[in-house]
């Protein structure tokens, strides 16, 4: 079954309102569907009744469930939390509330279930945070966006913005993960994903120095004098960086998230070295990485060799522009290769229709795509 676009409006208004949403939001991403994007979290009055405030924000979602079946989820969610239904049509206050505000571009009008929401266009705290994630979605009945439908209001000065990031339960399953590498091919964007991600996991960001090796220039302009240098400098450059973050962790993140795998000086070393200099290489990793940090977990991404060409031009790197087709397909064969034998876990993962670095969406989509794996 296709998975559907669905928006949603959370509200609280008894207990620890903050913590009450983030719960239904964590229950949302593990039985509903993956979460794409939340809104801010917006502090209003109670409306029709006298109460504390509300705590309100609107999310959307990818689900494979259909709207009688997400209706049927989202009041188990409710119920476990707590909330307690009854027939009666009196507004009261509420630990949690859920709102189906939109599935797709469908309209449903059963007894007991009305999509779009009937109310959501006359709801300022609906409309607002449905401003933050959706602005330009079309309401299928009034055929407005939520932009011309926020409009019609005065001003929503009732509605105070709450200093508070919610957090997407879209990443927990990779922060079970303490320690993860981003490996790929040259140009494949390894790291701009691990800069993303240590950002969304709260993780240290290790990158690897490539621009300080005195080598890597003399190697593309005279590869068979300079390999056995270039490889040996990084090598030493990598472990040390490892070496240094297991002797001086950092406190306040929640591990480590780099660029490379160690198994890289190996893989390029493979690729790059005559046989006689590739045993000595050989015999000299093994010695250097035997109690070197490894990660729990290896993205690797693929991407084509068109797109990489067409990445390491946009980079324009002087001495990456020798690179060829031909090399990268050699390093794309010789990862395939170590990573086949290998006993971690390694993800692979196709990126070759993303744009992950400049499309939010993509970047989604390719975090949706390591959750699947890891199912």
């Amino acid at each position: 079954m296709n998975e559907s676009l669905v928006y949603l409006s959370l509200g609280s208004n008894l207990g620890n309102k903050i913590t009450n949403i983030q719960s239904a939001l964590n229950s949302i991403d593990h039985d509903v569907g993956d979460i794409f994007s939340i809104s801010k979290l917006y502090e209003n009055p109670a409306i029709g009744f006298k109460g504390d405030v509300f705590l309100n924000c609107c999310i959307s979602l990818k689900t494979n469930l259909s709207p009688t079946d997400l209706l049927a989820k989202l009041l188990i969610i409710e119920s476990n939390a707590g909330r307690k239904r009854d027939n009666d049509l009196v507004y009261k206050s509420r630990i949690i509330d859920i709102d189906i505000l939109f599935y797709d571009e469908i309209i449903v009008n059963c007894d007991h279930l009305k999509i779009p929401h009937l109310k959501l266009h006359q709801r300022k705290f609906v409309i607002k945070p449905l401003l933050d994630i959706a602005k330009s979605k079309i309401h299928p009945i009034l055929k407005s966006s939520i932009y011309e439908i926020s409009r019609k209001f005065k001003d929503f000065s009732d509605l105070i913005e709450i200093e508070h990031n919610l957090k997407n339960p879209f990443f927990r399953t990779l922060s079970n993960f303490n320690n993860i590498s981003i490996e790929g091919n040259i140009g494949v964007g390894k790291t701009s994903l691990a800069s993303k991600l240590s950002k969304d996991l709260n993780k240290k960001l290790i990158l690897e120095s490539f621009d300080e090796n005195p080598f890597l220039k003399k190697f593309y302009e005279k590869p068979n004098n300079y390999a056995l240098n270039l490889e040996l400098t990084f090598l030493v450059d990598r472990c040390k960086e490892l070496n240094d973050f297991n002797n001086q962790p950092d406190l306040f993140k929640d591990g480590i998230i780099f660029d490379y795998h160690i198994q890289k000086s190996l893989i390029f070393a493979g690729v790059t070295l005559n046989e006689t200099d590739f045993k000595l290489y050989r015999n000299i990793f093994f010695l250097m990485t035997k109690n070197i940090i490894k990660p729990d977990l290896t993205i690797f991404l693929i991407q084509s060799e068109k797109k990489l060409i067409n990445n390491i031009k946009k980079r324009d790197r002087v001495f990456e522009k020798k690179i060829t087709s031909q090399y990268l397909s050699k390093i794309n064969e010789a990862y395939l290769s170590a990573f086949k034998a290998s006993k971690e876990k390694i993800l692979k993962i196709d990126v070759s229709d993303l744009d992950f670095i400049q499309n939010e969406m993509d970047y989604k989509k390719l975090i949706f795509r390591i959750k699947k794996k890891l199912r």
